[in-house]
């Protein structure tokens, strides 16, 4: 029985401090925008999103493992145990990203897809050292990233152009892009004695936590409702299942809760939403 609870718990952390869970993330961004744009998908664009941007997070915490013990001690512990084979496992999955591309997509989502990986690396490599320099840059980095994924998806399934399609890519792109904008803003916080190290200028930094847990909670309302009901009751752009996405509302006030009383769980839960936006949208299509 202890054998069954350890190996839980090796899935477990591997899941969690290994980058897969944040990295469904972009599973889930890529299959909403099917679900809203009306495409119908295979399971290949999943597989090959999630390869997308999984070497990103792995190489992060790689080349950021030794500062990053100061506010993830578990993380930094458990990554330890496979940190030489780490940049062999990076490799190899970006081999099996550009073979998957190849077989089942065409050449300009290899092109894209290997440009959006270059673009999640580069933040690591180049950008991040910007971020002492120029305010919030983080944040808006993540969110472009993340907004793209939602391009990807036309460009992989190489769909033809039509007026209802780009004004619903693009809208999609907008809405991706404020959500994360204001999920980074929120993570940050935890990074806060990491960030403060490095001299980066993040939210946290230059208000304090009290105020950005303020300003989180208004950003989380604004970034939230105005889309989903202007451009399905009002524009009908997308299905009456996407106000289900207003839910989202009260489970960020919930991880904010935790968070503020020490809660690290609040974090974990924060860097799965875009993880339940498919099971709100799924359960909008039975109800609406």
């Amino acid at each position: 029985m202890s054998k069954i609870k350890e190996s839980l718990s090796l899935i477990w952390k591997e899941f969690i401090y290994g980058g897969h869970f944040q990295s469904l993330g972009a599973v889930g961004i890529v299959f909403i925008s099917a679900i809203l744009l009306k495409i119908d998908i295979t399971w290949d664009v999943l597989f090959v999103t999630y390869l997308l941007i999984y070497p990103s997070y792995l190489y992060n915490r790689f080349v950021e493992i030794k500062i990053d013990y100061l506010t993830n001690p578990g993380r930094t512990e458990y990554l330890k145990s496979y940190i030489s084979y780490t940049p062999l496992i990076v490799f190899l999955v970006i081999s099996i990203l550009i073979g998957s591309l190849i077989y089942f997509s065409n050449f300009w989502a290899l092109i894209f897809g290997l440009l959006l990986l270059l673009f999640s690396f580069l933040y690591t490599i180049f950008f991040k050292k910007l971020t002492k320099k120029i305010v919030f840059l983080k944040n808006l980095y993540v969110s472009t990233a993340f907004s793209f994924f939602v391009f990807f998806l036309i460009v992989y399934y190489a769909y033809h152009w039509t007026s209802t399609l780009i004004i619903g890519v693009f809208i999609l792109m907008i809405f991706v892009y404020f959500k994360t904008f204001v999920m980074q803003i929120f993570l940050d916080v935890k990074d806060t004695e990491t960030d403060k190290k490095e001299g980066l200028l993040t939210f946290p930094i230059i208000l304090g936590k009290e105020k950005t847990f303020n300003i989180l909670k208004i950003f989380s309302i604004l970034a939230t409702v105005p889309i989903p009901i202007i451009f399905s009751l009002y524009f009908n752009i997308f299905p009456k299942s996407v106000l289900m996405l207003l839910l989202v509302v009260p489970f960020n006030f919930y991880c904010f809760k935790l968070s503020r009383q020490q809660n690290y769980f609040g974090y974990i839960l924060a860097s799965g939403e875009f993880i339940l936006w498919p099971i709100l949208i799924l359960i909008g299509k039975i109800l609406l």
